[in-house]
């Protein structure tokens, strides 16, 4: 049975999610345990809507091509926004927000050529390992819960910062703690670019037939006087 909900419902949740980001940073900016301590709490429900919004989408059979770029919009507006907040509080090194947000414009070229061409989100790793690392659930799965990991436990940090408890939960001390950070910022980074890699390469007929489009298009140069 269709749920009694509006049909834009799954986009409505994308948009609340992406807004929540920044009350994120607004609580973690905060000096009082309380209030990043809160932080944590609102990146939760953030997390738990990204998966909410595709299920909805599912429910109300509104999955469309357009639902999916929203939907990657506001993955790049979540991540960009958290990770440039952690290079600023000097828990990551700052060439990853650096890296993130340049492959974020350049994918979002790819997929809009790929949106042109009739491609949705995914629909167009086609290789093996596209396929795999790219466009599976597992694949994306396992892309998210990296990225809940090093957000989250920036978080637990930044509370214990300010004098709460979960950075003693860890187990590990100040400076353990900020080497994890930079090790998993890292390898999701390195992740990432691979994930890019795969989708260039999948996306390489449209590409080419963007480029010779773009070559035919342009006036042939004229004799020099």
């Amino acid at each position: 049975m269709t749920l009694a909900l509006p049909r834009n419902t799954a986009n409505l949740i994308v948009l609340l999610r992406t807004v929540l980001v920044f009350l994120v940073v607004d609580l973690w900016s905060q000096e009082a345990p309380g209030p990043r301590l809160a932080g944590l709490a609102v990146l939760a429900a953030a997390f738990i809507m990204d998966g909410l919004d595709g299920w909805v989408a599912r429910r109300l059979k509104t999955a469309s091509r357009l639902g999916g770029l929203l939907d990657t919009l506001g993955d790049r507006i979540t991540e960009s926004v958290l990770l440039v907040f952690l290079a600023w509080q000097r828990l990551i090194p700052l060439f990853v927000p650096m890296v993130f947000i340049s492959r974020g414009f350049a994918a979002d070229l790819v997929r809009h050529l790929n949106f042109k061409a009739g491609e949705s989100t995914f629909s167009v790793n086609r290789s093996r390992w596209g396929a795999l690392l790219v466009a599976s659930p597992a694949s994306r799965a396992l892309y998210l819960c990296m990225k809940m990991a090093l957000f989250f436990l920036a978080g637990a940090f930044l509370v214990g910062e300010a004098g709460h408890g979960p950075v003693c939960m860890c187990g590990a001390d100040r400076r353990e703690m900020l080497q994890d950070l930079v090790r998993l910022s890292v390898v999701l980074t390195l992740f990432n670019l691979a994930r890019f890699g795969l989708l260039v390469y999948d996306s390489r007929a449209v590409l080419k037939a963007a480029l010779d489009e773009t070559a035919e298009a342009s006036p042939e140069a004229g004799p020099r006087k």
